[in-house]
């Protein structure tokens, strides 16, 4: 499953090559710098694949399908350097893990599932082309998981917030329009005795004003 998103975030990234082309000589006789291309506020929508850390719920994965989105907003510094800030919220919409039961006496599994994913992030990008930006990007990131038992009983939801690390890498597709493939390591406080990490490999589309 893994591979399949690495594939399709390949393939998005570089469905748009040929229309980019023509944008990237467009730029060049016009003499607009690199990072110029890639500053303004932006919008964008994304989905990927979302996972727990191996460490995390008593050694299984919590593995799903993330959808989402974000906003933002670059300015370009000198010719080829972007910094810019993002906000974003997510959701898993598929995927959930069971664990227990827990001897001796509790004979009830319990299926655990992620809530709701937000986050607040600085971006610094290096502009390859007034097409192609690559980026990497730090913030604070804060989640819900949420447990019910085997009986039916709901245990609400649980937070935790902590640092999120990221890379990846956009590509115009018009002038306005880009598609990107972005990988993201957040490491959460503890809940409980759960050592509480995430990765979560993403494709996207944006459009920037």
């Amino acid at each position: 499953m893994r591979n399949s998103f690495l594939i399709l975030a390949a393939m998005t990234c570089l469905g748009g090559a040929q229309t980019a082309f023509a944008q990237e000589t467009e730029d060049r006789e016009t003499g607009r710098a690199p990072a110029q291309a890639f500053a303004g506020p932006r919008v964008e929508a994304t989905i990927g694949l979302d996972q727990s850390g191996d460490d995390a719920f008593f050694g299984k994965e919590l593995t799903g399908m993330r959808a989402g989105g974000a906003i933002g907003y670059d300015v370009a510094v000198g010719k080829r350097v972007t910094i810019g800030v993002e906000a974003g919220i997510g959701w898993m919409v598929a995927g959930n893990t069971k664990l227990g039961p827990f001897p001796p006496r509790d004979t009830n599994t319990y299926a655990m599932s992620a809530g709701r994913d937000i986050d607040v992030s600085g971006r610094i990008g290096y502009a390859f082309s007034p097409s192609t930006l690559l980026y990497g990007k730090v913030g604070w990131a804060d989640q819900s998981y949420g447990a019910r038992s085997s009986a039916g009983k709901d245990y609400g939801d649980k937070k935790s917030n902590g640092l999120r690390l990221g890379a990846g890498l956009e590509q115009k597709l018009t002038s306005n329009v880009y598609a990107k493939a972005e990988y993201r390591y957040t490491r959460y406080g503890d809940v409980g005795n759960i050592k509480n990490d995430r990765h979560q490999l993403l494709t996207g589309i944006g459009v920037r004003f």
